[in-house]
């Protein structure tokens, strides 16, 4: 994270020096700065209140609930279909990818290797289902900021997700379904979740902030004011279930939760708003760079040469090359979500699609494509969470289903608009 930063930084100098070579002044270009920056004003916010929510669930026992459900709704021979599905389920309603590979991933992997299921499938599963909440989630900072960069709403972003996910969703299912059935799980060790679960009360109060964040949201109830029922929830179930004190929740809503016990146990440390404060910088500094670089003119040749590919291959094509080219260079979703947006809404506009349509194809491409990327991120740490090599890259099905169905979508109607046309 701290790497990403200091590049991030180290681009945004350089910005910086170029506006002052074309002849801005240092004001001009603090004020095109400002004005990029609060665009990352309220990703920011609702960073701090997902970090919250990420911490308090540790310690209310949600997460371990869950996974213990997960578990004892497995069959050998349904493994990694089971797993596909838990891991969708835990990353939609948490929104964040890392903090599923982290507990629930770290457990499947060790029921793979314990049941001698191919470890490179499972992980490529694992991956797939973490990376669908980062795409669907209402509370996801990467569909938060989906939102917020191209000035759309929240939950029509999410609706329409889950409408042109279907197809690849479903894919993607059958496919696990046959991969389930060649790589049965030949041993199930129930014991798995018990080296970290002692430390909680198994209690279906554990899942009153998981229903609350699913529940509220379909009552119309606003994205922040759910995230915050949610937080408080999980902070009355920790402190009357759990056991803790309100002064250890209010730590772990700052700091996030680490495990007394450490050991096994330490699988569920992370959470709280501090763990949100890299992702925050990235987003404000990536905001800022953008909002410098489009106010000095200084990417004008790459808006002439993503106009050029647009023109011969088309506009969704065009992205996945511009959120691949910054996720490489920057190892992150953020880049390739701004860089997107900066470099296609022009030509969207000009072709008459709205900004939903951008939303919609950003959502597609840059949140999930950067995690093929083998020194991404994206790719590369949840596979040394699992302790996988890239060769699980393949077996993520579902993250590169979206993106291709999508390509394969838009050429079909652009096909119909053609002869429509004649």
């Amino acid at each position: 994270m701290r790497y990403i930063i200091g590049m991030l930084l180290a681009g945004f100098v350089c910005f910086f020096l170029l506006g002052l070579r074309k002849g801005f002044s240092f004001r001009e270009l603090c004020g095109m700065t400002g004005r990029g920056a609060r665009e990352a004003i309220d990703v920011g916010k609702m960073l701090l209140l997902i970090g919250m929510v990420t911490g308090v669930w540790r310690v209310s026992g949600t997460i371990v609930q869950c996974v213990h459900y997960g578990i004892a709704a497995i069959t050998p021979r349904l493994f990694l279909l089971i797993v596909f599905a838990v891991t969708c389920g835990l990353s939609y309603a948490l929104g964040t990818s890392f903090g599923v590979v982290g507990t629930a991933g770290v457990i499947f992997m060790t029921l793979a290797r314990g049941g001698g299921v191919n470890t490179a499938v499972a992980a490529g599963v694992i991956l797939s289902g973490i990376y669908f909440g980062d795409r669907s989630s209402p509370i996801a900072s990467t569909a938060i900021m989906t939102a917020q960069v191209t000035k759309t709403e929240l939950y029509g972003n999410v609706r329409r997700m889950m409408r042109t996910g279907a197809v690849p969703l479903a894919l993607t299912f059958a496919f696990y379904a046959c991969l389930s059935v060649m790589h049965p799980l030949n041993v199930l060790d129930e014991n798995a979740l018990s080296a970290f679960a002692s430390r909680f009360v198994l209690s279906p109060w554990t899942m009153l902030p998981a229903a609350l964040m699913l529940i509220l949201p379909l009552a119309g109830v606003k994205v922040k004011w759910a995230i915050a029922a949610s937080v408080v929830a999980g902070a009355a179930v920790a402190h009357a279930v759990q056991g803790f004190s309100l002064a250890e929740i209010a730590r772990v809503c700052a700091l996030g939760y680490r495990s007394a016990e450490g050991g096994a146990s330490a699988i569920l440390d992370g959470g709280g708003m501090i763990s949100m404060l890299g992702s925050a910088a990235i987003v404000t500094i990536s905001c800022a760079s953008i909002g410098l670089a489009d106010g000095a003119h200084l990417l004008e040749g790459l808006h002439s040469w993503v106009e050029r590919v647009s023109a011969r291959l088309g506009r969704f094509p065009a992205m996945m090359i511009v959120c691949l080219g910054a996720a490489a260079v920057f190892c992150n979703q953020v880049i390739a979500i701004v860089s997107s947006h900066a470099f296609l809404w022009p030509i969207y506009e000009r072709g008459g699609l709205s900004r939903e349509d951008l939303a919609d194809d950003i959502e597609n491409s840059a949140i999930l494509l950067p995690a093929l990327i083998p020194w991404c991120i994206l790719g590369s740490v949840p596979l040394a969470i699992l302790g996988e090599t890239y060769s699980a890259m393949p077996f993520a099905v579902y993250v590169y289903a979206v993106p291709l169905w999508t390509m394969i979508h838009h050429a079909m109607h652009d096909s119909r608009a053609k002869n429509g046309e004649k």
